[in-house]
């Protein structure tokens, strides 16, 4: 059997839902996450609203018509401010602007009717709502702007009492003086206090929600352009009669090179994080210039011309270029830079033998200098159409023999140092 609500009991849920339900205008989206201050909002009127009506029947039986004509004033005010916080569209701040300038207004109108003389306490105001903008970043952070909030609303209270040289022009008796001087200090530390605190659980509610969808935006993206890259770079090293498997092999090459670079503490200076990370992104991109060489060089089985082999060298000029211009609206511009210097100069070598500009030593980026051992170490230990695959251990060798000629003898003693790691991965990727 359903249950028949009185008339009263509708009032009171009307009523309650009046101060915490969600508004009319919070049914627009632009809106709808403000929803959560109208309580506090509207709760803080509602107070002003309440002490000011008490106001005016006490000053009414005092007969006292200046405060009389003030109070009035308060209680139209405050229940107009009620209504239109609940019924008309806005947002947060300009709400917040308007309880800032709600507190000063009711304090010049103190000053102005009783004589107070006004005091740098009333900064203290401003300071409570300006420490809700101080961002969380941790236990410490937090606790100084709470602490700020607290010790500012109770010395606002303090000073405003015991160091408030005024003359009232109209004296009231001392039980009724008391009175409202504890009702206004209390009211007004509650209601300071909880909506500030709203304000601050607000914002940092809404501040981790943004973060973490920042984050999961971010790192989606940065997936999709991971996977992206490789699949272009697959595409590519797919015409140079390769499975695929070259691209997959040279970037864990690279990733476990420049992760004993960083364990060993070499180059240091230059091996961040960012840095790390954009060259291990950067590898699947180093032959990307190849698309722009004619298959019938790129696939020759045998020995290429001195014209021919011209040609292949201008993949690495030409990569740099399909790079600019894929990629610039991306606006990671570490990542571009790595990029471009991984395809450009990854045929460098140590000695100043490479091509396309014979660069030599610490001239040629570091990043081109981890990419041009992996490719080396895979174009000798893979099969290609023009050659078979050659032993792993001979390739050690290999290499071994040029440090110091063709690879930087630090990046080449990282890489040998990892030898069974290396093992594994062209093992495991095998064609």
């Amino acid at each position: 059997m359903k249950q028949k609500h009185t008339p009263k009991t509708d009032k009171r849920n009307s009523l309650t839902s009046f101060f915490v339900s969600t508004p009319a205008y919070n049914d627009d989206k632009d809106y709808a996450a403000y929803a959560s201050l109208t309580a506090p909002l509207n709760m803080i009127f509602l107070i002003c609203l309440v002490l000011h009506t008490g106001y005016l029947i006490l000053f009414s039986l005092l007969s006292i018509p200046i405060m009389l004509l003030f109070n009035s004033v308060g209680v139209v005010f405050y229940a107009t401010v009620v209504i239109l916080l609940k019924y008309f569209k806005g947002s947060w701040l300009p709400c917040t602007l308007l309880t800032i300038g709600e507190l000063f207004l009711h304090q010049i109108c103190s000053v102005a009717l009783f004589g107070l003389a006004p005091g740098f306490q009333y900064w203290m105001i401003p300071l409570m709502f300006l420490s809700v903008f101080i961002t969380k970043k941790n236990r410490f952070v937090s606790f100084l702007r709470k602490a700020i909030t607290l010790l500012a609303a109770i010395s606002f209270i303090f000073l405003l009492v015991y160091f408030n040289d005024y003359i009232p022009p109209y004296v009231l008796p001392h039980e009724i003086n008391l009175g409202l001087l504890v009702v206004n200090c209390v009211t007004c530390l509650l209601a300071t206090a909880v909506y500030s605190s709203r304000i601050v659980s607000f914002i940092d509610s809404k501040r981790n929600e943004l973060n973490l969808s920042v984050d999961q935006k971010s790192a989606t993206i940065e997936q999709m352009q991971n996977k992206i890259i490789i699949s272009f770079a697959n595409i590519i090293e797919a015409r140079d009669g390769n499975t695929g498997k070259h691209v997959l092999r040279t970037s864990e090459y690279v990733q476990a090179l420049v992760f004993e670079l960083v364990r060993r503490g070499d180059y240091s200076d230059t091996l961040d994080n960012r840095y790390v990370q954009n060259t291990i992104l950067s590898a699947p991109l180093h032959d990307i210039g190849k698309i722009t060489i004619p298959d019938a060089i790129l696939l020759k089985p045998g020995r290429l011309t001195e014209e021919e082999f011209n040609a292949i060298k201008n993949h690495t000029i030409n990569g740099k270029q399909l790079i600019e211009e894929a990629m610039a609206d991306i606006e990671n511009e570490d990542f571009l830079n790595i990029a471009k210097d991984v395809a450009l100069y990854h045929h460098e070598c140590w000695d100043g033998s490479g091509y396309p500009y014979g660069l030599k030593g610490n001239d040629i980026p570091l990043c081109a200098r981890i990419m041009t051992i992996a490719d080396v170490f895979d174009a000798l230990a893979a099969k290609r159409v023009y050659k078979a695959a050659m032993p792993i251990e001979e390739v050690f060798d290999m290499i071994r023999s040029m440090r110091g000629k063709k690879f930087d003898p630090i990046v080449a003693d990282a890489f040998l140092s990892i030898q069974p790691e290396i093992t594994n991965i062209a093992q495991s990727n095998a064609d």
